[in-house]
């Protein structure tokens, strides 16, 4: 009895981890300056289309912002395998396209 709750927890544990890994692969992490530092704000997803890779900005991470200056900050395995290819960022109708970095920094406005 004891036995198949420690496997069973154990599995638990795994599937935990391999779903906070594939989390942290394919999303980036998003900052807003406030004016004297660059804010925390979210995860946004990342894909990939034929012509190259995208993030796409919710509205709800534009209602959290304080300024149009954004930092994108993708993973470092994702910057290792790309460093010389392009990151498009999208907020709303706007588009701008990004050389991959540790941590980008652009300013776009939403409109949407």
């Amino acid at each position: 009895m004891m036995w198949n709750v420690l496997v069973c927890l154990g599995l638990l544990a795994v599937l935990l981890a391999a779903g906070l890994y594939g989390i942290q692969r394919s999303t980036v992490r998003i900052y807003n300056w406030n004016g004297r530092r660059f804010c925390y704000l979210g995860r946004a997803g990342l894909y990939r289309k034929q012509d190259g890779y995208y993030v796409q900005m919710r509205e709800r991470l534009v209602d959290l912002s304080y300024t149009t200056l954004y930092q994108i900050c993708p993973s470092k395995q994702f910057v290792r395998r790309n460093r010389y290819r392009n990151l498009t960022f999208i907020a709303g109708d706007e588009k701008c396209l990004l050389p991959v970095e540790e941590c980008m920094r652009q300013s776009i406005y939403f409109c949407g």
